[in-house]
C-alpha cells in the first residue's frame, strides 16, 4: 500500500506544479501609460518623413467640439532600441520600420494586459503609408477604446454609489466618488464635480419618444430642445435685471455622429455651450439614447466649464461615464 500512496502523492505534487506553471505563463502584467498617449515606436527619419504625416493624419486630428485645437490623441516618439523593458508594457504601442513583408496589424495583449500593439511593415515609404491607411481608423478605434474601458475601471477604485439615479430615472451609472450630487427630480437630474477654475457636469433627462422624428430638422430640434432645457434647468451667473442660462453655441454648430450607448442606438452631439447675457462657454457631448425599454428618448449630456485649461480629458472622463449607462424597465 505505500508504494501506490507515494506514487498518488508525487502524482498530485507534479500536476499541482504544472498548473502553476501554466498559470505563470499566461500571465500579463497589467498595461501602464497615460489615457490618450500612444508610444511610436520608429526611427525620427520615419517620423519626419511623409510616413509619419500619414500617422499623425489619423491619430492626431482635431478633437471637434471642443472650442480649441487640441489633438485626439497625444503621440510619444521612441527609438526602437529602447522599446525593452517595463516600457514594453504601454497600453496603447504604434511599431513602423522597414521589412521584407509588407503588412499590418494589431496585435492585443502581447506584453501586458489590456495592451494593443499596431504594427506597420513595409519595404518602401509608399508601403508603409499604404499600409497606415489600411488600419489607420482602426488603430485609433482600438485605441479610444481601450482608452475609455481604462477609464471606467478606474472609476470603480472609489465609486460614487448614487440610488436615486435608478428611482427617478431608471438608469445606472458608473462614476468616480468626486462627483457630487446637485438637481434630483424625475425630469432632470444634475451631478457634478470641481476641477481647477472651474466645473465637470453631467445632466440627464427623458424626452417623448417621438421627439427627433424629422430627420430634415434634427439639428435644429436638438438645438431647440438644449436651449429649452438650459433655461429651465441650467441657470447662469446672478446679474442684476438679466436672465442668465445655458444655450447652444450659435456660431459653430454642433457635430452629429451615430453612436451606441449601453446596448441602445444613440445620437452623439459635440458642440460649444455659452451662457446667454453672460461671457461663459465651454464644450459638450450629448448622447440621446433611443431607450426601447421605456419607450422614450433620454439624454445623458456631460459639459464643463474650464477656461483657460486644456479640455480633451476632462470631456473624455465624462464620455466614459456616459458610455456605462445601463438602463432598467420603470417602475
Amino acid at each position: 500500500m505505500i508504494r501506490p500512496l507515494k506514487f498518488f502523492l508525487l502524482l498530485l505534487i507534479f500536476t499541482a506544479y504544472a498548473c502553476k506553471q501554466e498559470a505563470l505563463k499566461d500571465y500579463l502584467p497589467e498595461a501602464t501609460g497615460p489615457l490618450s498617449e500612444v508610444l511610436i515606436v520608429a526611427d525620427q527619419s520615419l517620423l519626419d518623413s511623409e510616413v509619419g504625416d500619414r500617422l499623425r493624419s489619423y491619430l492626431q486630428t482635431r478633437q471637434l467640439g471642443l472650442g480649441v485645437d487640441e489633438p485626439t490623441l497625444d503621440l510619444r516618439p521612441l527609438q526602437p532600441s529602447l522599446f525593452r523593458g517595463a516600457i514594453m508594457r504601454n497600453r496603447n504601442v504604434v511599431v513602423i520600420d522597414f521589412d521584407t513583408l509588407s503588412r499590418s496589424h494589431i496585435k492585443r495583449n502581447l506584453y501586458a494586459e489590456p495592451q494593443h500593439i499596431a504594427v506597420i511593415k513595409g519595404r518602401t515609404e509608399v508601403e508603409l503609408i499604404q499600409n497606415i491607411d489600411l488600419i489607420g481608423v482602426q488603430m485609433l478605434d482600438s485605441f479610444r477604446t481601450s482608452d475609455l474601458k481604462v477609464a471606467q475601471q478606474r472609476f470603480k477604485r472609489s465609486l460614487y454609489t448614487e440610488p436615486r439615479l435608478k428611482k427617478l430615472m431608471s438608469i445606472d451609472l458608473t462614476m468616480p466618488s468626486i462627483y457630487r450630487p446637485g438637481v434630483f427630480n424625475k425630469d432632470f437630474i444634475w451631478i457634478d464635480r470641481p476641477i481647477e477654475n472651474g466645473t465637470m457636469n453631467l445632466v440627464i433627462y427623458p424626452l417623448d419618444n417621438d421627439r427627433f422624428s424629422n430627420r430634415e430638422r434634427f439639428l435644429e430640434d436638438i438645438i431647440a430642445v438644449r436651449d429649452s432645457v438650459g433655461e429651465a434647468n441650467i441657470p447662469g451667473p446672478d446679474i442684476p435685471d438679466t436672465k442668465t442660462f445655458q444655450i447652444t453655441e450659435r456660431i459653430f454648430r454642433p457635430y452629429v455622429f451615430s453612436a451606441e450607448v449601453g446596448g441602445f442606438n444613440a445620437a452623439e452631439v459635440r458642440g460649444i455651450w455659452e451662457i446667454s447675457g453672460y461671457p461663459m462657454a465651454g464644450p459638450f457631448v450629448s448622447y440621446i439614447v433611443n431607450d426601447t425599454i421605456n419607450q422614450r428618448k433620454l439624454v445623458v449630456e456631460g459639459f464643463l466649464f474650464a477656461p483657460n485649461q486644456e479640455k480633451r480629458n476632462y470631456l473624455f472622463e465624462l464620455e466614459a461615464i456616459i458610455k456605462t449607462l445601463k438602463i432598467y424597465p420603470e417602475n
